[in-house]
């Protein structure tokens, strides 16, 4: 089965196909992405939720082009993100795409105020023009009165929200927000959610936004969840459940398959004129008449 991803692109703003990503920690490989396949609408507000580890960070990461997969394809607007040079991801991200961190991307010598014009000044905007957006985004989050206050003097939910502002500096289609209630409190994530979703809602900017906690998921249209490099209750698009063999022919099967399969520790291969045949170790020794062989091509 194949998949014509030029007519899907005349449909959704981002497609992830096939998304993969292996680090090497010395002689060790750690599979970050292990095979993800989704789509965003323009416009959309989508959240990917899971614990510490799952690889939420990594894939908004490849989405921003602040780094690249293994393997597998990032399309926005039917255009490969995934092979863009360092030049290209440059313009991508300035012209594209917006980006909130958990701890916020502010200049702490600055104000509010400049701090939001600051990236448009980078970008050669005239000043006049960038005041103006500046002050709109501001009066948008309910900061008017604090424009003149530097970081520090900002309360953690003002500083994120100032930090929104300057990611919707430029204008992006695209808002990349990791963990960015992180280090608040209930009452103060629940304003910057909120914001959030207005900005959504008001600009039209599509929002991705990662994070652990299910509450803050809800805000969003979409909820996506991820564990262990992959989305969970999810098949890969082109070859069902999919999974990768390491640098020592280690393959991982996903918890799903084995609990369905029902593999336990050790199992049983056998290389077939179909492909790849896995078995559950049958301590009877009926091995050759088990009934739960999980096929591979």
């Amino acid at each position: 089965m194949s998949e014509n991803l030029e007519e899907l692109s005349e449909e959704y703003k981002i497609i992830v196909r096939d998304l993969m990503k292996v680090y090497k920690r010395g002689q060790k490989e750690v599979i970050a992405l292990r095979g993800i396949d989704f789509e965003v609408n323009a416009g959309e507000f989508l959240s990917i939720i899971g614990p510490s580890g799952s690889g939420k960070s990594t894939l908004l990461k490849m989405l921003g082009a602040l780094d690249r997969p293994t393997a597998g394809v990032i399309l926005y607007d039917g255009h490969s993100v995934t092979t863009l040079d360092d030049r290209r991801s440059m313009l991508y991200r300035r012209q594209k795409v917006g980006f909130v961190w958990q701890i916020g991307n502010l200049v702490p010598g600055l104000n509010a105020l400049k701090n939001v014009i600051l990236p448009m000044k980078l970008a050669g905007a005239p000043s006049r023009q960038s005041n103006d957006r500046a002050m709109m985004l501001l009066e948008q989050l309910g900061l008017g009165p604090r424009i003149n206050h530097k970081p520090n003097q900002l309360s953690g939910g003002e500083n994120q929200r100032v930090a929104i502002c300057v990611a919707l500096a430029n204008n992006p289609e695209l808002l990349l927000g990791d963990e960015i209630t992180g280090e608040l409190d209930s009452e103060t994530t629940e304003i910057v959610m909120e914001a959030l979703k207005d900005i959504n809602k008001e600009f039209g900017t599509t929002v991705i936004n990662v994070t652990h906690n299910p509450k803050v998921a809800e805000y969003a249209d979409r909820v996506l969840r991820i564990r262990d490099g992959l989305i969970e209750g999810q098949k890969h698009i082109l070859y069902g459940d999919i999974t990768e063999i390491d640098a020592k022919g280690r393959m991982v099967i996903p918890e799903t398959v084995r609990r369905l399969a029902g593999l336990g520790k050790r199992v049983v291969l056998r290389a077939t004129s179909d492909g790849l045949l896995i078995s559950p170790l049958d301590t009877s020794g009926k091995n050759g008449n088990n009934n739960n062989e999980t096929e591979t091509n």
